[in-house]
């Protein structure tokens, strides 16, 4: 069975099986005049269970994404990448009968990836491909015999290279062109608004020293390390500046994040422009099974480069931000991005990177905020309401995985499709988008004197 494609409308109220009625500005416990509660839900809800979640271009250098992968502009590939190693997702397009594994809302750039380039779909999952300008599905090889469907470029055969492969036969016409199967703008803007919604939220845990004495307020010598103690039954909520950060030799777990006791790190990378080269912590304390509940937030961010570091657990949320990988250690979590380069090709070469691991974000953020403020008035009008009509939910199941994450929820409500835009190609729309339909929420909340929330900095 299959589900429609995600539309602004979808995403702006959190899904329809999401418990945040408008995640992009305010919840329900937030709407009482005075309250300074933020309750996000669950920051990735919108993004189908895709490992990568990206707005605009994805370039796949190196080396494996244990999950799905998603993107909404053009993807670029390396000499050897595999997409899905252990799950194909839950997110089925209308007419399929396998999940896509792999999502391109623009175009696949052949010239552009490594010309010994092999991108295989695993897990029997599908390619979905918006704009097949340059691109071939072909199922039939020199002999005329049906073979595992590839994606090559125009004008070429079966087994050229650059290629795409799946291991199935997938109807050619099914891979594409299938524009508009996801409305990745419309998620961002949500995304947007949550990272700076969390970072409004006040900090209640402390970074302390080997004697137990609270790490200062201010920069913080080259190689500290510190070690946190969380709250159990609440959202733990950690400010760094980027300084701090990269000054962290290591962040040592007294005890462990939990489903109801996450852990919420905001980096407030104002200092440098946006622009931040991060050497990420060693997290001793904590693995794999800890990585669904810790997200790494970076809501000003708009150039992350991951250069060093050991592997990080957890989410990396970062809307606003392309994100450059060339640490060859693991991610374990999900990626939210405006853009993504997982190991950087250049002439052809990818910069190794290492791998992204299937530990998919499953915890809900509530925290208290200190700043709040009236949120920039959005612009434009409303987009229309879902369709009424929902589609049953994806049948399929991930596969069993050596690092199992836990599995997004296969049951949405999904209405039919908005499209991105020819091609795929996506403005980037900067840290501050308008939000149509928060706007009507914006209102009722301003005219029954509720302040709404705005991002605190810390430095």
């Amino acid at each position: 069975m299959s589900v429609r494609p995600l539309t602004l409308a979808a995403l702006s109220l959190g899904l329809a099986t999401a418990p945040v009625l408008a995640p992009a500005l305010l919840s329900p416990s937030a709407v009482a005049a005075g309250s300074k509660r933020a309750s996000i839900g669950n920051p990735v809800e919108g993004n189908l269970g895709y490992n990568a979640f990206v707005e605009q271009n994805t370039v796949l250098g190196s080396t494996e994404a244990e999950g799905p992968i998603a993107t909404g502009g053009n993807l670029t590939f390396g000499s050897g990448y595999n997409v899905s190693l252990h799950t194909p997702g839950t997110f089925t397009a209308p007419g399929d009968d396998h999940p896509a594994a792999l999502v391109v809302g623009g175009r696949v750039d052949f010239a552009g990836s490594s010309p010994d380039g092999v991108l295989k779909v695993l897990s029997n999952g599908y390619t979905k491909i918006g704009d097949m300008t340059g691109a071939l599905a072909v199922d039939r090889d020199a002999q005329n015999a049906e073979v595992n469907t590839q994606v090559v470029a125009a004008g070429t055969a079966h087994n050229s290279v650059p290629r795409i492969e799946m291991t199935l036969h997938q109807p050619p016409a099914s891979v594409g062109p299938a524009p508009g199967l996801i409305d990745f703008t419309a998620a961002f803007e949500v995304f947007r608004e949550r990272a700076r919604t969390m970072a409004s939220c006040e900090q209640n845990v402390t970074l302390v020293d080997d004697a137990g004495n609270p790490l200062p307020d201010g920069p913080y010598p080259p190689g500290t390390n510190g070690s946190l103690t969380l709250t159990p039954g609440r959202t733990n909520v950690l400010h760094l500046t980027g300084q701090q950060m990269n000054a962290l030799g290591e962040i040592k777990f007294n005890n462990q994040p939990t489903k109801d006791t996450p852990l919420l790190v905001v980096t407030d990378t104002t200092a440098e422009g946006g622009v931040f080269v991060w050497d990420n912590p060693n997290t001793p304390g904590i693995g794999g099974q800890q990585a669904p509940y810790v997200l790494w937030d970076f809501p000003d961010a708009t150039d992350i480069t991951m250069a060093t570091g050991d592997s990080l657990e957890g989410t990396i949320y970062a809307p606003s931000a392309h994100l450059k990988d060339i640490n060859g250690s693991n991610i374990e979590g999900d990626v939210i991005a405006r853009a993504y380069d997982a190991g950087p090709l250049v002439n052809g070469s990818s910069i190794f990177a290492g791998e992204l691991h299937y530990w998919p974000f499953d915890a809900v953020i509530n925290c208290e905020s200190t700043s709040p403020s009236p949120s920039p008035s959005p612009s434009g009008s409303p987009s229309p309401s879902p369709s009424p009509s929902p589609s049953p939910s994806p049948s399929a199941s991930p596969s069993t995985s050596t690092s199992p994450g836990p599995s997004p929820s296969a049951s949405r409500t999904l209405p039919a499709p908005t499209p991105t835009g020819p091609g795929g190609e996506l403005p980037a729309t900067g840290s501050d988008p308008a939000l149509p339909l928060a706007a009507a929420t914006a209102a009722a909340a301003l005219a029954t004197g509720t302040l709404l929330l705005r991002r605190r900095r810390r430095h």
